[in-house]
């Protein structure tokens, strides 16, 4: 009896736990955690993850300080009876003038337990363990309902789907600042290299907690940079890799300084050959931020851009082309002069240009390689952000941002306007050698007008903008938003001699209906850097508002908002031929046309360039949701929302710049329903979700023979619904668990209206032909998906972290304008499912020089079993959208590597 009473004496208990960044909800690893109480004055530090665990305490009431430099000092009162107990921290800045919460409110990120919205979110050191030399997007494949692929394998080329919506429906913030494209939707990854200078990476799922009118269906993606950084350090990195991938970094952080201060710079240099064949990547990258406490302001000015150029792979190809395997396996036949490998790339090729001397002997300049498809483009994006807490009861945000966007791509182009130019029958890749013989050489060529050559396609824009919020608190409970985003956006669109590839000029051939500049003699000899093709200015002008009214307590969190906006569109055109107006009606009056009207006789120097009236859409949304502490460790939300979505520009206007007829907004339903567990070893959400699209816009492009066909399907339903699981577990100090599955079902109903054009402005069949859709599935994205992922640590600074991710009912992007009559509608082609390793290491020593210098070494290696499987899979030609041997594809990278080092102080 003695011993066992002893015994019992004896028993202790731990207090564990984690240590966070209330800000970003980040791991925050060397905290200090202080246990006192009950005759004990004990601690630990954090781990990696911010986890702590205090062990050998008696069942008692005890007090739990936590600290961190640069961070205010957290306390909690502690009881332990009889059992382990936790006691997780968020910390916020010592030298925080505002309320964190409100300034992540201001930029749309959801807070667990209180916003309902489905989402996950990325922290810095997740980032920089496993992107690795991937582009952003790819590290989201972890989370359920994602579908991230590297499409063509350029770098900056990737593309991602949330719940089967195109990232064109997906919104994306930086800093709380709208960057999808302002006519397409579209993100173009390659203007920012975000992963080094992202502090943290939000995904919500649906509809988002961002209060701005966005054009989000799918989800938004929140990106939040450095610049709120309080901490003085330096962290310099050097990477390599495999196909001679190379990068260099430097970030410096002031930390606050005297007169409040505070400044983050950043800049890298990132080259390599590519893993898709000559797909090469230039890179450099600068980043800024500075910031200012003034007053009850905090002020934050960030810049930041990638000029860049790399070489792309910008169609699918019939799978045969890259493996005779792969065809087999789905039943397509092989193809002859195919199965070249998964990194074929048929847009390049050598090229000796040379000039003649007196004798005619041919002067070589040295061999070179081409790139017929390549992308260049520069994105600086200026942010303003203004801070303000005005009083205890009300707060303001307000950021002004500019962007200026310069460049485009490269792709081939001939005489007759046909986008396809000469191929090597034996190579199958850009023939430029014969192509600039045939430019040059004046026996078969005696003027030397080039026939086939390089042009540049250029996209440039000028976006203004600016978002003003505030947040007035009505009560203790009741908070009260409201706000106003407003932007002006001009882009700037044409084509341009590039490289006349060994001929003198050029200009399109004269037969041509609508081709090149209607203005102009069109035997007008065209020289580099002249325009051709097309040449046209969007404009669009977006004026939003938003209201929102929140209710929460420790318990229950309910909120209702609405958002409206009005957009006009108009395009300007400087190639179709110009106008005359007279008592309102307006008549043509190209080069050398008149036109007599009344007895006046008009020519085109009386005339104007065509300028649309503006294109006036007004959209809205509602939604409202509420989350539910059950207990302290489970909670459930739920969603509605109705957005009525305005259609982009180019889904308004065709190629030629006439207003599509019968332009409806698109009306997206959601509803959903979700319920999470948080312990702090513990995080599992499962969510049910149902979107209806209604009035649904899609362009495609498709080559038809040898002209290139512009295509536009209107007023489709689509609807998504699916069920998805997230569980992060912490099995121990040194073993974590990351899981992710969704199952979805998406298909289109009705019918839609299809519109077809040439480049030349032919219409291909009857405006508004109906098409037949109705239950075919949504393809372009994996429905299903499970992932699981590990985090070992088996000594102290050293993890390896494998990740397995599998796809399947994956449905072939496919042309709805082959579905011209009812009795014709077939499915889209499923593809085979995909599977896929990646194993990540690290290792940091541990802090050298008084633990001011931390070094550390990163290595990855991407798909590890080196199995190749579908990505992305388009059918562009148009007459069977169900034959294996139609379909066109891109595959994974195979095994490829990187590793790196770093240096921080």
């Amino acid at each position: 009896m003695t011993t066992s009473v002893g015994a019992v004496a004896q028993a202790t208990y731990s207090i564990k736990g984690r240590v966070l960044d209330k800000l970003t909800g980040e791991a925050l690893p060397g905290a200090t955690v202080q246990v006192v109480g009950n005759g004990v004055n004990t601690g630990g530090g954090a781990e990696e993850n911010g986890s702590y665990s205090v062990p050998g305490l008696k069942s008692g009431t005890y007090t739990v300080r936590a600290s961190f430099i640069g961070y205010k000092v957290l306390e909690q009162q502690v009881t332990v009876n009889n059992q382990n107990t936790t006691a997780t921290f968020s910390l916020t800045s010592d030298n925080a003038t505002l309320n964190e919460v409100q300034v992540v409110g201001s930029l749309g990120v959801a807070v667990e337990r209180s916003t309902p919205v489905a989402f996950a979110a990325v922290n810095e050191v997740k980032l920089r363990e496993t992107l690795s030399n991937r582009d952003l997007p790819m590290i989201l494949n972890e989370t359920p309902g994602v579908y991230a692929t590297q499409g063509g394998g350029g770098t900056g080329d990737s593309r991602i789907n949330i719940r089967g919506f195109d990232q064109r429906n997906v919104a994306v913030l930086v800093n709380g600042v709208p960057v999808n494209d302002m006519e397409t939707g579209q993100v173009f990854w390659s203007n920012w290299d975000l992963g080094d200078v992202t502090k943290s990476l939000q995904v919500q799922r649906g509809l988002s907690a961002s209060k701005i009118s966005v054009p989000s269906v799918g989800g938004t993606i929140n990106v939040l940079t450095r610049g709120f950084d309080d901490k003085k350090a330096a962290l310099a990195r050097i990477e390599t890799g495999s196909n001679n991938y190379q990068k260099y970094s430097l970030m410096l952080s002031s930390g606050m300084r005297k007169g409040d201060w505070a400044f983050t710079f950043y800049g890298s240099r990132r080259t390599s050959d590519g893993w898709v064949d000559h797909a090469f990547d230039d890179a450099w990258t600068y980043f800024g931020n500075i910031s200012k406490k003034l007053g009850n302001h905090r002020l934050s000015l960030t810049g930041l851009g990638s000029p860049q150029s790399h070489g792309q792979r910008i169609f699918a190809q019939q799978v045969g082309l890259f493996s005779t395997e792969k065809a087999q396996e789905i039943g397509a036949a092989p193809l002859a002069n195919g199965n070249r490998g998964f990194q074929f790339n048929p847009y390049w090729g050598k090229l000796n240009r040379y000039t003649t001397d007196a004798s005619g002997n041919k002067v070589y300049q040295g061999e070179e390689t081409l790139n017929e498809r390549s992308n260049y483009y520069h994105k600086p994006q200026i942010n303003l952000n203004d801070y303000w807490q005005v009083n205890s009861k009300l707060f303001i945000s307000a950021v002004a941002y500019a962007s200026f966007g310069n460049g485009g791509g490269v792709s081939g182009l001939t005489s007759a306007n046909s986008g396809t130019i000469l191929q090597n029958s034996t190579t199958l890749q850009t023939d430029f050698q014969r192509i600039y013989e045939n430019n040059y050489d004046l026996s078969k060529n005696p003027t030397r007008r080039s026939s086939q050559f390089l042009v540049n396609s250029v996209n440039s824009h000028r976006w203004y903008g600016g978002v003003v919020g505030a947040d007035y608190s009505l009560g203790d409970k009741i908070t009260l938003s409201a706000g106003v985003d407003g932007r002006l956006y001009k882009g700037l669109h044409y084509r341009e001699v590039r490289d006349l590839l060994g001929g003198d000029h050029t200009y399109l051939n004269t037969s041509i209906t609508n081709a090149g500049d209607r203005n102009i003699d069109p035997t007008t000899k065209l020289y580099k850097g002249d325009k051709i093709g097309f040449n046209y200015d969007g404009k669009t002008q977006w004026l939003g508002g938003y209201a929102q009214l929140e209710y929460k307590t420790p318990v229950l969190s309910a909120v209702v908002s609405g958002t409206v906006s009005e957009i006009r569109y108009k395009r300007i055109d400087y190639f179709r031929p110009k106008q005359v107006t007279v008592d309102g009606q307006s008549y043509d009056v190209a080069f050398n046309q008149t036109q007599t009207i009344n007895g006046q006789t008009y020519t085109a120097a009386d005339g104007h360039f065509l300028e649309t009236p503006w294109a006036d859409f007004t959209g809205y949304s509602l939604k409202a949701g509420a989350n539910y502490n059950v207990t302290e460790r489970n909670n459930l939300f739920m969603n509605v929302g109705y957005n009525s979505k305005v259609p982009f520009f180019n889904q308004v206007y065709n190629a030629q710049g006439v207003l599509y007829r019968n332009v409806k907004p698109e009306g997206i339903t959601s509803v959903e329903l979700g319920y999470g567990i948080s312990y702090p070893s513990l995080k599992a959400t499962l969510n049910a979700y149902y979107i209806l699209w209604a009035n649904k816009s899609s362009n495609s492009v498709t080559n038809n023979g040898s002209d290139i066909v512009y295509n536009t399907v209107r007023n489709v339903n689509a609807r998504h619904m699916g069920v998805e699981m997230s569980v992060a577990q912490e099995i121990s100090r040194s073993l974590q668990l990351n899981a992710a599955i969704a199952i979805g079902d998406w298909r289109w109903t009705g019918k839609g209206l299809l519109n077809q054009v040439t480049e030349a402005g032919v219409q291909v069949n009857p405006v508004d032909q109906p098409v037949y859709l109705d239950g075919v599935h949504v393809g372009d994205a994996a429905q299903n998906q499970f992932q699981l992922g590990l985090r070992y640590e088996p000594i102290r600074g050293f993890y390896v972290r494998p990740s397995l991710l599998v796809f399947s009912k994956y449905y072939a992007a496919f042309n709805p304008e082959s579905i011209l009559e009812e009795n014709s509608r077939t499915d889209a082609y499923r593809l085979p499912t995909s599977k896929n390793v990646d194993m990540h290491f690290g290792y940091d020593l541990r802090p050298m020089y008084h633990e001011k210098v931390r070094v550390g070494f990163r290595a990855s290696v991407l798909n590890v079993l080196n199995q190749y499987y579908f990505t992305d899979v388009s059918n562009r030609n148009s007459s069977n959208v169900v034959d294996p041997n139609l379909l066109q594809a891109f595959f994974n990278k195979g095994r490829t590597f990187t590793i790196g080092m770093s240096v921080g102080l």
